[in-house]
């Protein structure tokens, strides 16, 4: 009898090639880090990069990268994609995972749906930290085409990092950062991100990615720095009768609507010109065509509106349910009061020159719906629309600021530097 005696792939020593040696040993890094690297079946093209890219991989931070692939390669953790599968299993975390701000702690509840806002979102991953089909760490990336300073772009954003509140202080959000990541995901040169008052535990932690690039932004006395941008919150109140030209969209008024909403938005940061294929492919919530029977709805055709007057479509806008599969839950450190916030927000909207009235009735209707809905409150980004915000001053609505953190790659420098953003866009699909 013939006996196999080919060695299994996974017992087969590493081939170390001596010209990666000779750059370790001209770029200064350990001899064994790099073999330590090879053993672990990491490829010479990652490792080429920590060694010529000085600002972004440090000989310790590499030897944390190897420690952490060496548990994931030996141990029951996974660092991964999401699929739509997790729904379940990433709801709970982010009902596991809660914030601190000020005397207040917030849980930012996604569910039971847990991607509806992310589905909102351009060219977005969702990536998890698992153990045993425990999600332990998450977080949402989106990389998008969009206009800045008057030229076109690509910009980043992270939302929703989140660690289980019992395995905190394990290095898991460095996870998934280090480790994880789509492997096609778009790079963008801008990035950016909300971080709410007062949250400082948030900003430290955001210290150890970005250091630097934290420190030049615009200092606000006792809370956290950046770029103050509000939304306007206003609180549900009955359906008024009066629906004269108000009706739901159809295919034939997108050219009209297109026009609106690149008419009201035109010059703002953060704003991409819309076109049809955009807007089809948001409504189409987001593929057209019969959707399968476990597809749950978000967003789509039948919550976009327009007002209508003789004829010509003079305002338009979308409104998503936000409330259906996000909220917060509020808890008083001290008191145990508790109070859930979940709204719905205004998206995809646009109004004709000087037609600020008819964009204030469309937003009235929707308030309507909100009570309807149940939810507690619509959001809605207009504070760059001065005119538009005197018109619904008569809604009493509330505001919610957040610091916008703002950075810009330079590939010079190899680094994120703090940058000035001068006239914000809000899309609440990523607020």
């Amino acid at each position: 009898m013939t006996m196999n005696t080919e060695m299994s792939i996974f017992d087969r020593p590493a081939e170390v090639p001596e010209d990666l040696l000779k750059l370790a040993a001209e770029k200064g890094w350990p001899e064994d880090l790099i073999r330590r690297g090879l053993e672990l079946r990491l490829h010479r093209r990652a490792m080429e990069w920590w060694m010529t890219t000085e600002r972004q991989m440090t000989p310790e931070l590499a030897r944390r990268f190897l420690d952490t692939r060496e548990q994931l390669l030996n141990g029951t953790m996974r660092v991964r994609e999401a699929t739509w599968t997790d729904s379940e299993a990433l709801a709970d975390l982010y009902a596991s995972s809660p914030e601190e701000i000020g005397d207040w702690e917030i849980t930012v509840e996604r569910g039971p749906y847990a991607f509806a806002q992310f589905r909102l979102q351009e060219h977005v991953s969702v990536t998890i930290v698992e153990d045993k089909g425990i999600i332990l760490a998450a977080t949402a990336d989106s990389s998008r085409n969009t206009v800045v300073g008057g030229q076109r772009t690509t910009a980043h954003i992270a939302s929703a990092w989140r660690v289980r509140k019992e395995c905190r202080g394990q290095g898991l959000s460095h996870w998934l950062r280090l480790i994880g990541g789509p492997g096609c995901g778009w790079f963008g040169w801008y990035n950016y991100y909300y971080v709410r008052p007062q949250n400082f535990a948030a900003l430290g932690w955001i210290k150890t990615f970005l250091k630097d690039a934290v420190e030049g932004l615009a200092e606000v006395e006792g809370d956290v720095p950046g770029m103050r941008v509000s939304v306007l919150h206003f609180a549900p109140r009955p359906l008024r009768r009066d629906r004269t030209g108000i009706r739901h969209v159809t295919e034939a008024d997108l050219p009209q609507c297109l026009r609106l909403i690149n008419r009201t938005h035109k010059g703002r940061d953060l704003f991409r010109p819309y076109s049809r294929e955009f807007l089809e492919e948001r409504l189409n919530d987001p593929c057209w065509g019969e959707k399968p029977p476990f597809w749950e709805p978000v967003y789509g055709w039948p919550d976009y509106y327009v007002v209508e007057e003789e004829g010509r479509v003079v305002a338009c806008g979308g409104l998503w349910d936000k409330g259906a599969h996000g909220r917060e839950a509020w808890r008083h450190k001290e008191t145990g009061e508790t109070k859930t916030i979940d709204c719905t927000a205004l998206l995809d909207f646009g109004y004709a020159a000087g037609r600020e009235e008819a964009m204030a009735r469309l937003i009235g209707f929707f308030i309507g719906k909100t009570h309807a809905l149940g939810r507690s409150h619509l959001a809605a980004g207009v504070e760059h629309l001065p005119r538009l915000v005197k018109a619904l001053a008569q809604l009493e609505p509330t505001t919610e600021t957040r610091a916008l953190h703002w950075q810009r790659y330079d590939p010079v420098a190899d680094q994120w530097v703090a940058d000035a953003l001068q006239r914000p866009y809000t899309d609440l699909a990523y607020w």
